[in-house]
């Protein structure tokens, strides 16, 4: 999965706070209707293209030198079914700094800071929300002895040479936003225009199929990344002491919740002692790139938790880009091996949770499109003893703006895209509960995507 941070040792430009904030601020403030969020897309478009921003080269060895970068998703849509269904907007700001310390030697010692402003309003109503989190301070070295990180953050970095809090995935959506929320699966994009009961219900289950369980899961960690050998092989471990000892700080308005799933209230409980690894390997010719690798997460359930005693999820996946334009992909999620208390409900489950997820994308230019498919079923997390079921499909085209990437000036690289998708999904799970036995439904998008560094 791509993401225009991960080049890290070029300059990124600064752009002042408040033009990325306005667009998220204007949807919670003018949620009267939906020509008003797509007026504020095009305010945003032009707010970025005229604002003024200053260079900031690499950093050369003996120095010190900080990196801003950011990125702002707004998105309108509407779900088509009945429970919930209709248009709202959502917007996704986020800014991180990283002051560094590169050594003659070429080994950089640095510091990452976020901040992310996360709002969503209904089109013809006069609910909404936002939450400003601050989901990441940590602090890395980088040299021939690969990457070292401590801090409040999630998931493995995708580079050695980047600043991406991202997870190793093999399958996602290039024609979307590929930060922030996102509509590769378990991106939690689409799902924001659902109902919360149901939203909540399918994010639970995303993640199979698509990476290892506590991927995403941002605590106190330690991580460790080995350098890429010659045959393109490498490695990654992190440790987190307990899923509850951080989840970054939080300020948000609860006096308003708009029919939307901005916040999951699915919770997996506390856990501790939760180790991570993965192998991955790459190989790259003149007409084909293949990427393949496999994650493993162990979790030790707390003795509060009456459900699961430790976790184990094993998540494996290849990649393969022919003549840069066609990507294929195919990974899958087995949590088959975790053990459950005796007295749990989900012990009467007759299949242990696993998911699988195909998708393929077409690079062309400026465009791009694709789609993917995505089956999981795990154990319902509503008390009765049942299984939750979900089949997705999404396709997907984005178009980029900005080909020549230089919209703040020479020295600059800016990312702007538009972008559409249509995500169905058919979900099966418990009754009585506050969601259907059977919900079935479509989700349609159309968003913009302002990128720099």
């Amino acid at each position: 999965m791509a993401d225009l941070r991960k080049t890290g040792a070029v300059g990124y430009a600064a752009v002042p706070l408040a033009g990325l904030l306005l667009p998220a601020i204007s949807i919670v403030l003018h949620r009267e209707s939906l020509w008003r969020a797509l007026f504020f897309i095009g305010l945003f478009i032009q707010m970025t293209v005229s604002m003024p921003a200053h260079a900031q080269m690499s950093v050369e060895p003996g120095k010190f030198g900080w990196k801003p970068s950011g990125f702002g998703n707004l998105v309108v849509g509407g779900a088509s079914q009945g429970r919930g269904g209709g248009f709202a907007g959502s917007s996704e700001t986020e800014i991180e700094l990283t002051p560094q310390y590169k050594t003659r030697s070429n080994t950089i010692f640095a510091i990452r800071g976020v901040a992310n402003l996360l709002a969503a309003s209904n089109a013809g109503d006069s609910s909404s929300q936002w939450q400003l989190s601050f989901p990441e301070l940590s602090v890395f070295a980088i040299g021939n002895f690969g990457r070292i990180e401590a801090g409040d953050r999630a998931g493995f970095p995708q580079s050695l040479i980047g600043f991406t809090p991202s997870e190793i995935a093999f399958t996602s959506a290039e024609f979307g936003p590929d930060s922030g929320r996102r509509l590769d699966p378990s991106g939690g994009l689409p799902t924001l225009f659902l109902p919360h009961p149901l939203a909540d219900r399918i994010n639970s289950l995303t993640y199979l199929g698509y990476a290892e369980r506590f991927y995403d899961d941002r605590s106190l960690k330690l991580i460790y990344i080995t350098p890429r050998s010659r045959s393109g092989f490498y490695g990654a471990a992190s440790y987190t002491p307990s899923t509850n000892i951080s989840s970054g700080f939080d300020l948000d308005d609860g006096t308003k919740t708009p029919d939307t799933g901005l916040q999951d209230t699915g919770n997996l409980g506390v856990f501790r002692n939760i180790a991570q690894a993965a192998a991955v390997w790459t190989h790259r010719t003149q007409n084909v790139d293949v990427s393949a690798g496999s994650t493993y997460s162990y979790a030790r359930g707390s003795a509060s938790d009456p459900t699961v005693r430790d976790s184990n999820s094993l998540s494996a996946g290849i990649t393969a880009t022919l003549h840069d334009a066609w990507t294929f992909g195919l990974s899958g999620t087995y949590d088959g091996f975790s053990a459950f208390r005796e007295n749990a409900t989900t012990s009467q489950s007759p299949v242990s949770p696993y998911g699988i997820v195909g998708n393929a994308n077409y690079v062309n230019g400026p465009w791009a499109f694709g789609g993917y498919y995505q089956h999981a079923t795990a154990n319902s997390v509503t008390p009765q003893s049942s299984r939750d079921t979900v089949n997705i499909g999404e396709t997907g085209i984005s178009r980029l703006v900005d080909p020549n990437h230089d919209l703040l000036g020479a020295g600059y690289y800016t990312d702007v895209r538009l972008f559409a998708a249509a995500y169905y999904y058919r979900f099966h799970g418990a009754e009585p509960s506050n969601v259907a036995a059977s919900e079935d439904g479509g989700v349609f998008l159309f968003g913009v995507r302002f990128s720099f560094y």
